[in-house]
């Protein structure tokens, strides 16, 4: 587990977290910006598998966001595509919309941060978003990270394409 920020903790994704996950990426307000999404509880189980795949075989690592006091499953939060030759990753976050526009993400993403940098070692820190997901790139852009460009009609998603923003964050120190 990532230390409490005071309001939420981060904990590794677990077997028994399947529900909330999916509870997530079924969601549609989710996965209207999301690059995966799940219809059954069975279907998740790709996700879950997802997960531990990244973690056994050391190319990422996901949390799940939970309120401090009440435990309550916020989102999830999480490296992935890890490279340690290159000193680099990806991360990723989404919650659940009852939980929007509280600063969860701006609260928890600097301890992810601290994770690539200080516990991992990486010098990069890239993430990519729809360009249509202007909450995202504002959490990104809060914690530092820069606008790097655009990846126009880059991936194809409900039947058209779409663009990505691409966001890095470098490690100063």
């Amino acid at each position: 587990m990532i230390c409490p920020s005071g309001r939420f903790q981060l904990r590794p994704v677990q077997a028994e977290d399947k529900p909330f996950i999916h509870c997530g990426l079924s969601h549609p307000e989710v996965i209207k910006h999301y690059a995966v999404s799940f219809p059954t509880l069975e279907a998740t189980q790709e996700q879950m598998d997802w997960y531990s795949d990244l973690q056994r075989n050391g190319t990422g690592q996901w949390w799940t966001i939970r309120s401090t006091e009440e435990a309550v499953f916020l989102g999830a939060i999480g490296l992935s595509s890890i490279d340690r030759k290159h000193r680099r990753c990806e991360v990723g976050f989404w919650l659940l919309p009852e939980h929007w526009r509280k600063g969860i993400i701006r609260e928890v993403l600097p301890m992810v941060i601290e994770y690539a940098f200080g516990t991992l070692g990486l010098h990069r820190i890239m993430a990519e978003v729809e360009t249509d997901n202007p909450a995202s790139a504002k959490a990104l852009s809060f914690a530092g990270f820069t606008h790097e460009g655009t990846l126009h009609e880059c991936e194809w998603k409900d039947g058209r394409s779409i663009s990505l923003d691409v966001f890095a964050l470098l490690n100063k120190a």
